[in-house]
């Protein structure tokens, strides 16, 4: 199941197995249902008994499986991928090639998931574009919303540290961002 792609009927055939026996049912017999299965499958803490969705942990192992990809990178796995499936980027923008092991679809298959829930951390900044990933915590996209009006190709978040007082350059985010916001917030083009 961590590197096996269960079919949807598979995941909801298997699902209904855990519906008739907490339920009680045997054969065509019907039960009571006290409780809606959404509400079964809801977290403990929300006051639920904590069942899953085996589609969604399917997909949540494979999107592990992805996640190694992405932070242990010294493993067989990694380096065996890499070459194959992603010799000139990293795992998040890799995509679907020709002639790729049934695995490596199935892992891609969980990419979305770690697309929507991953930025990154800044610490020196020289591996993160600025307007190309995300990396602005707390923000809708954790992407630039406004880019300047000159776009540099491979610019990167350490070119906005004053790396003399370790913080931010104010002065020079400024002036790269400041004046097209002001732009589009007075509507001025």
């Amino acid at each position: 199941m961590g590197v096996f792609q269960l079919p949807v009927k598979l995941c909801d055939e298997l699902n209904t197995m855990c519906t008739r026996f907490w339920w009680g049912q045997v054969g065509n017999e019907r039960k009571i249902h006290w409780k809606s299965w959404d509400s079964l499958s809801k977290p403990k803490k929300e006051g639920g008994m904590g069942f899953r969705d085996i589609r969604c942990f399917n997909l949540a192992m494979l999107a592990k499986q992805g996640w190694r990809l992405l932070k242990e990178k010294d493993t067989l796995l990694y380096r065996c991928f890499k070459a194959k499936y992603f010799p000139r980027c990293n795992f998040l923008e890799a995509g679907d090639v020709n002639n790729n092991s049934y695995v490596w679809k199935r892992i891609i298959a969980a990419q979305p998931i770690l697309k929507k829930g991953c930025y990154w951390r800044v610490g020196d900044g020289s591996g993160i574009r600025v307007l190309k990933d995300k990396w602005i915590p707390n923000h809708p996209t954790n992407r630039v919303l406004h880019p300047p009006e000159e776009e540099e190709w491979e610019w990167r978040v350490s070119e906005l540290i004053d790396w003399s007082l370790k913080l931010w350059d104010r002065g020079l985010i400024e002036r790269r961002f400041t004046m097209k916001m002001r732009m589009l917030y007075f509507g001025f083009h």
